[in-house]
């Protein structure tokens, strides 16, 4: 075959896998749904063309006992990265507690998972100091989950679906308790 035969193969086969529509539906539904009429983010969620396996990582509840993702297989997580030495976070919790009061349950949960060196106690005063009622108390000691999943700044959330796989991302801080928010994520969880 001549140079130019090839290059004009080679150009109609990009042509064509460009061409090609997308296979994974997650990231157009999910865009989709976090869009809003007028073309703004509700979330402004980073949504996975198709779902992602997640590596292995644990983290601890206030008890110390460890935990994985394995114990919330079959709901919707939001794996929530978060510290009260943070002032976005300080701010947001309070917004991730309403939702999970209003959402959580069989079908989706918050995993708020705190980076705080100091430890549970310290995260613990601060649920009470702010009227974290909603929420469960976990720490992701030594950063494990945080290194594992290369989460590289806080706030941070990641969108996890029933069978354990990583759906979106959202980088930064939220208003949890927003109407849209909370419409979002019921549509997330059916």
């Amino acid at each position: 075959m001549r140079w130019p035969a090839l290059m004009a193969a080679a150009a109609m086969l990009l042509i064509a896998l460009f061409a090609m529509p997308h296979s994974g539906q997650a990231d157009d539904s999910l865009q989709a749904l976090d869009t809003r009429d007028d073309g703004s983010r509700i979330l402004n969620m980073i949504a996975h063309e198709k779902s992602l396996g997640l590596p292995e990582f644990s983290f601890v509840d206030r008890d110390g006992n460890r935990l994985s993702l394995e114990n919330f297989r079959g709901k919707v997580v939001a794996l929530h990265f978060w510290a009260t030495w943070c002032v976005p976070c300080r701010e947001e919790l309070p917004t991730v507690d309403a939702l999970q009061g209003v959402l959580g349950g069989e079908g989706f949960t918050f995993v708020p998972l705190s980076v705080d060196r100091a430890g549970a106690e310290l995260v613990g005063q601060y649920y009470a100091e702010n009227n974290i009622n909603n929420l469960p108390l976990y720490m992701d000691e030594g950063m494990d989950a945080s290194r594992a999943l290369l989460v590289n700044g806080i706030p941070y959330t990641i969108l996890v679906d029933r069978e354990g796989l990583e759906i979106a991302r959202i980088l930064g801080d939220r208003n949890w308790a927003a109407p849209e928010v909370t419409a979002l994520i019921q549509q997330i969880i059916q």
